[in-house]
């Protein structure tokens, strides 16, 4: 059983791959999972990012963003549930949930 458990999956390693500014992530259940910063950035959900209280978020009002913005720089494990993703930019207010990421990684690349 996962440590939040059946539904999510828990991370079994987190690899922040400065290289190829990727971040990826071995699930406990075998699958493996590879995110590049810029999708991660587009996917933050942080309020700033996605609005609150009726308000568009930063991200609604963008249709795209600096290097800066998109280059990961740095993941912290928050609790047991999350994982915090700050930015070259300084951006790190959005806390990617273990569901959030393996919904982002399991979604149909597009087209």
């Amino acid at each position: 059983m996962s440590a939040q458990g059946a539904e999510t999956p828990f991370p079994t390693a987190i690899d922040l791959i400065r290289a190829d500014n990727a971040l990826e992530i071995s699930w406990e259940d075998g699958a493996r999972s590879r995110y590049d910063g810029r999708s991660l950035r587009w996917a933050c959900p942080c309020a700033e990012c996605r609005g609150e209280l009726g308000s568009p978020g930063r991200l609604d009002q963008k249709d795209e963003l600096s290097e800066d913005e998109e280059t990961l720089d740095q993941v912290g494990l928050i609790g047991q549930y999350a994982l915090q993703i700050t930015f070259r930019s300084g951006h790190g207010t959005g806390l990617y949930t273990f569901s959030h990421l393996r919904r982002l990684a399991d979604a149909p690349s597009p087209g």
